[in-house]
């Protein structure tokens, strides 16, 4: 099985990882979804969910397809773990991503989205087009520090949803993490290992302004 590693490295500005006390969010929470789907389910009216138990990245993974025609998104979402909630900046959370596997057509968009409460909009961001890639699983992370003001937030990638509150106060208060995707036809993506995480390592790569760092890496 290959794998395709792809790290969007955005600017983290000093103090991100200074010691403080988490309210919720842990970094290093991962939904494997080896045993069940891990909390999440359906985010759209046009998602149908299931847990697979083998051919993950490794082990379960939960498939999304869509089911409705034409203009409809189809998503993964998780409220309930306390592990991906909360207060990123407190927590030192300064990276989130997932694993994804596109069985059958390209996907327009693959985002990252994240809201502070049910009856709000909120902050994604777009991992661009993604050609079908069945049997080879791709990871998508993206490095942020949950302070940014909007401007920066913006320039770095991240898109505001209407009406959306500003980063900063998301970032403060997180109450849903969603993996969304926008395809034309019937759309059959498997998704694996959400996560969100800091990375220390990768921040030494990073210089001031927009980056971006790409790694590949194949097993046999």
């Amino acid at each position: 099985m290959g794998r395709e590693s792809r790290l969007a490295g955005l600017v983290v500005l000093s103090g991100l990882f200074a010691a403080g006390t988490a309210l919720a969010a842990v970094p290093g929470t991962v939904a494997t979804f080896d045993a069940d789907e891990d909390g999440f389910i359906g985010s759209t009216i046009a998602t149908v969910q299931v847990h697979v138990d083998s051919a993950g990245n490794p082990g379960g993974f939960v498939q999304i397809r869509k089911n409705l025609e034409p203009g409809f998104d189809i998503g993964t979402q998780n409220s309930v773990w306390p592990g991906f909630l909360g207060d990123y900046a407190a927590a030192g959370v300064s990276g989130a991503g997932f694993d994804l596997n596109v069985f059958n057509i390209t996907l327009d968009e693959a985002h990252l989205r994240l809201r502070r409460a049910v009856d709000e909009n909120g902050w994604y961001y777009d991992f661009g087009p993604v050609a079908p890639n069945a049997n080879q699983w791709a990871s998508y992370d993206v490095l942020f520090d949950p302070t940014w003001d909007d401007a920066t937030a913006l320039a770095n990638g991240w898109t505001q949803e209407n009406l959306a509150p500003s980063f900063a106060g998301l970032m403060a208060s997180v109450g849903w993490l969603e993996v969304r995707v926008i395809a034309d036809g019937s759309t059959i993506v498997g998704v694996d290992n959400v996560r969100i995480v800091p990375e220390p390592a990768t921040l030494a790569l990073l210089t001031v302004g927009l980056g971006f760092i790409a790694r590949r890496r194949r097993a046999g």
